[in-house]
């Protein structure tokens, strides 16, 4: 499992007291206020380890969001909510910085929130990749995440991004290209762990070229996601998609030139291994700028992981055995022509796994909800509508949150491919 991956921050937010005015107290509705605020407060907590156990933090999101829909989409019989608007709800960007957005919309919080847990997801992701030994059932529940991540960012943006009354700024995290870079690096990081058990398991390396092809497009999708982006906010993330995208590629190659070793195409096998040997400096390089710059998020580090140190000697290994077998058995021309890489694998590829809301907690129903009364703040009736919504308030900063560290393994795996799975 090729686990060095750069994670961006979490989202900082503010505490919401949920303390909605009620014409008469009804026991229903006076929980429903109570439970948001204990549920939220120990999901955020939760959101802030990586080392949280999964089951835990998909209890209290679960619990949290069967209450936050009845705010944000209402109940059943009683059309748009009327609650939707009466809270402001703030939230850093991932990539913004401390200046938080604000939302009077609980809809804006329902994407905040489950946005956090898709960050959570690739953060929980990474942390197993960082063991010491880290076993099958490890790189599955890495692997798990990193679909779930995935499906979590499909799914708000399909959904929920265009029930906003403003369109949030560009670079927050619900601009369609962050998003969508998101998705591409979920993907992408999930098919290394394919790709590292493809080769531990001594798969043919045409299917490992193939799905090292397709790793490489995925990393290069998520960088054009984001390339026209202020680079000052995306410009560390974008080297890092680039660095990742030629790795790839030059592991796409290398399996390419062994694929036609079997195939007793020597001269075409040379070749391909000369472009490896290209896109290998390539990524060299890639590497140096990647961590010279500056911007939000944890640096990878990929040059201290045994699955980058072992690229060249493996490349070098193949090449030498390609030219030793020309000269004693075939003595092939060494081809002008690239034979083209097979792009597109036969099994292995990943697709996001579906998010869905849960039910409506049984706490609401039409008396706990009539309960509730509105204030001035009313915008089906187009009070005050866009005056204190979708704004970025420069006057106010959050704290980072403050991300529980975790041990990053120093030993190298103990198989040839140099990857975290045994």
């Amino acid at each position: 499992m090729a686990h060095w991956w750069h994670r961006n921050p979490l989202k900082s937010t503010t505490v919401v007291k949920f303390d909605l005015k009620m014409s008469r107290p009804h026991p229903n509705s006076v929980s429903i206020c109570s439970q948001l605020r204990s549920e939220r407060n120990a999901l955020i907590e939760k959101l802030s380890d990586p080392s949280s156990l999964l089951d835990e933090v998909e209890k209290h999101l679960k619990n949290y969001l069967s209450l936050l829909v009845g705010m944000a989409l209402g109940v059943e019989g009683t059309g748009p909510s009327k609650l939707r608007h009466l809270l402001k709800y703030k939230w850093t960007q991932s990539v913004m910085g401390s200046t938080p957005l604000i939302y009077r919309d609980a809809i804006f919080e329902l994407i905040s929130i489950c946005q956090e847990y898709a960050l959570w997801l690739t953060k929980h992701a990474a942390m197993i990749g960082a063991k010491d030994d880290p076993t099958e059932a490890d790189a599955k529940k890495a692997y798990t995440c990193l679909r779930k991540a995935a499906g979590v960012w499909s799914k708000l943006e399909s959904e929920y991004y265009h029930r906003l009354l403003e369109k949030p700024p560009d670079a927050s995290d619900i601009d369609q290209r962050i998003t969508k870079a998101y998705v591409q690096q979920s993907i992408a990081e999930a098919q290394e762990i394919t790709i590292a058990r493809a080769i531990s398991q001594g798969h043919s390396p045409s299917l490992i070229s193939s799905l090292a092809y397709e790793t490489s497009q995925t990393f290069l999708s998520a960088a054009s996601a984001i390339k026209a982006i202020d680079p000052s906010l995306t410009g560390k993330w974008v080297k890092y998609f680039v660095f990742k995208s030629v790795f790839y590629e030059t592991y796409a190659y290398v399996y390419h030139g062994e694929n036609l070793l079997q195939q007793e195409k020597c001269g075409d096998a040379i070749r391909a291994l000369q472009e490896a040997e290209k896109t290998y400096q390539a990524t060299l390089a890639v590497c140096k700028e990647y961590e010279k710059m500056k911007g939000p998020g944890k640096v990878a580090k990929p040059q201290d992981h045994l699955f980058f140190r072992k690229l060249a000697p493996l490349l070098k290994r193949v090449k030498d055995k390609c030219i030793r077998e020309n000269g004693m058995i075939f003595h092939q021309k060494v081809s002008e022509e690239l034979i083209p890489l097979q792009t597109k694998a036969t099994h292995g590829l990943v697709t996001p796994e579906d998010f869905s809301l849960p039910s409506l907690n049984a706490l609401w129903n039409k008396e706990a909800y009539d309960a509730f009364v509105l204030t001035d703040v009313t915008f089906g009736d187009k009070k005050q509508e866009s005056k204190d919504t979708g704004k970025s308030d420069k006057k106010e900063e959050l704290p980072p949150v403050a991300e529980k560290a975790y041990t990053e393994t120093t030993k190298d795996p103990k198989n040839e491919s140099g990857c975290l799975i045994q």
